[in-house]
């Protein structure tokens, strides 16, 4: 008997004949095996990304330090020049600051207030004062813009000094103000301009 013959005699055997059940969970894990494989895991290399990251990390801190010791040096300079004996090299140095600073620095700024009331160039200190005025909030600047006031006696420097305070609307220099007008030995100049200062702090 041919096999296709055999097949359609006993086809009503075939359809009920059921598979036990371990022939279906065997199935079923074949199935579930070949439609999802399992992603290969990526292998993360720790090993080398820690180097790497420490190698970033040494390389930023280089450049960092580098740069700080450039300010290091380039402040060294700053404070050299204003603490020098040459009137010009004074200058030098409060003009490298108007210029390059525009963060308050308590070092230099405490030179700059030395140069204020020590110095014997009426041209530093005129300097000095328009470097100061960058911080116009600053306390100690403006406290010792006065006392520098009231201690001064070039005319030049009394007058940058009274505009400076003028432009600050500082209420505590009427005083030495007062006492500029007062003072016989107080030029012509400096009265008039101690008398408009006084004028425009009231306003």
């Amino acid at each position: 008997m041919k096999l296709e013959d055999y097949i359609k005699e006993n086809k009503t055997a075939f359809d009920s004949e059921k598979m036990s059940s371990k022939s279906d969970i065997a199935f079923e894990k074949l199935l579930k095996a070949k439609l999802h494989q399992p992603k290969k895991e990526k292998v993360v290399y720790l090993k080398y990304i820690t180097v790497a990251a420490s190698v970033v990390l040494a390389f930023s801190v280089f450049l960092w330090w580098n740069q700080q010791e450039e300010i290091s040096e380039e402040k060294q300079i700053l404070l050299a020049n204003l603490e020098n004996d040459s009137a010009g090299k004074r200058l030098e140095g409060v003009y490298a600051f108007n210029d390059e600073y525009a963060k308050e620095d308590k070092k230099i700024i405490s030179t700059l207030i030395g140069i204020l009331h020590k110095d014997e160039n009426a041209n530093v200190k005129i300097a000095t004062i328009d470097a100061l005025l960058k911080f116009p909030k600053n306390e100690q600047i403006r406290t010792n813009l006065i006392k520098a006031l009231q201690n001064e006696e070039a005319p030049l420097v009394q007058i940058k000094l009274i505009k400076a305070l003028s432009f600050l609307r500082e209420n505590r220099a009427q005083k030495p103000l007062e006492e500029l007008i007062k003072n016989e030995e107080t030029y012509p100049i400096v009265k008039n301009n101690a008398t408009l200062a006084m004028v425009e702090i009231k306003q």
